[in-house]
């Protein structure tokens, strides 16, 4: 193995040109090259442990190599499978991955700073904090972007689920149980995605020919502490009669059932519950969540994937709605008797 490798040394061990070993290696989409050819340039780096000088490789092509993630915060696990998926298939095609906080994120001023400052080459956006009027501004700029798990007004580039559908099967298992009294407890409903999902709640009611009480829908903010208030606030006022709850997240699921267990009621035997997202922790609660599940690793992968070729080719708008959603049952709901 040769120590520090250079480009010349890599084109030597393929028996290529070291113009050839370069556009390849930078994944220029003009090439055009034999299948055995690129093999053995890569069986060249991989035996050479080849490393590219990221420094020299940024000045001479005026570019980072770097891609900017903004998410809500990250005390939110369920951000973590979409890092992870955007993680997979930036490290697939030589690039890095800067992950920063809608809060780090305002106190800069601006997600566009993370490009004008020449810190990134493009954004994957994850906020809930980008307004149409930033949109706006966003789409006059010739910058990279593709937003994840959020979808704003005149939003150009965009890879989100079908939120409205999870919803719709959520709150459908739980009429299928005999539940026809259920509390929707929303996310903020400023964002697109506490919208779809309050859709999707009240479509199951419809579908099924209930009548939406619009004051079992509750507005939470997405975390466990307010997810625990807005529950104990509905329980120690007693005047609501429900059976059961769909929490919009996860987190609001976790801080309902808290509530709930503080007011001496136990799931599912007095109040059934179901979250949205699928995370590690639902399956170590008392009980284990019975939860919707999106495929956010996928998502990221997605998402990670249109931006490197907006940059790379230029492409026109990607907008992706990733259909895919699976009711994961354990124990947190209880058929009721009819």
């Amino acid at each position: 193995m040769i120590e520090s490798a250079t480009l010349k040394d890599v084109a030597k061990e393929a028996g290529v040109g070291v113009t050839t070993v370069s556009r390849f290696l930078n994944n220029d989409a003009t090439l055009k090259i034999s299948s055995s050819t690129k093999e053995k340039i890569e069986l060249a780096v991989e035996k050479l442990n080849y490393r590219p000088n990221a420094l020299a490789r940024s000045l001479k092509s005026g570019k980072t190599f770097t891609f900017g993630l903004v998410i809500p915060d990250f005390n939110n696990p369920v951000y973590s499978k979409i890092i992870t998926g955007v993680e997979q298939a930036l490290i697939e095609q030589g690039y890095d991955l800067l992950v920063t906080s809608d809060k780090r994120a305002e106190k800069k001023r601006s997600y566009l700073n993370l490009v004008s400052e020449g810190k990134v080459d493009g954004l994957l956006i994850a906020s809930s904090k980008l307004n149409d009027e930033e949109i706006e501004k966003l789409n006059g700029t010739n910058i990279p972007y593709v937003f994840i798990n959020r979808l704003g007004k005149g939003a150009k580039n965009y890879v989100i689920a079908n939120d409205e559908m999870g919803a719709y099967k959520a709150v459908s298992y739980l009429l299928d149980n005999n539940h026809e009294q259920i509390i929707h407890l929303t996310g903020d409903i400023d964002t697109d995605t506490s919208t779809r999902r309050l859709q999707g709640y009240k479509k199951a009611l419809v579908d099924r020919q209930l009548q939406v009480n619009d004051k079992l829908i509750i507005q939470t903010e997405y975390t466990e502490k307010s997810g625990y208030e807005e529950m104990a606030a509905v329980l120690q006022k007693g005047e609501l009669d429900f059976t059961a709850v769909f929490a919009a997240n996860v987190r609001v699921a976790f801080g309902a059932m808290a509530a709930l267990r503080d007011f001496d009621l136990r799931v599912p035997e007095d109040v059934s519950i179901i979250g949205f997202h699928d995370i590690t922790l639902c399956t170590i609660t008392a009980p284990p969540l019975t939860t919707i599940k999106i495929p956010l690793y996928e998502m990221g992968m997605k998402a990670g994937n249109v931006l490197i070729d907006l940059i790379q080719n230029h492409s026109e708008e990607h907008k992706i709605v990733v259909e895919e959603s699976d009711l994961i049952i354990r124990n947190s709901v209880k058929k009721l008797e009819k």
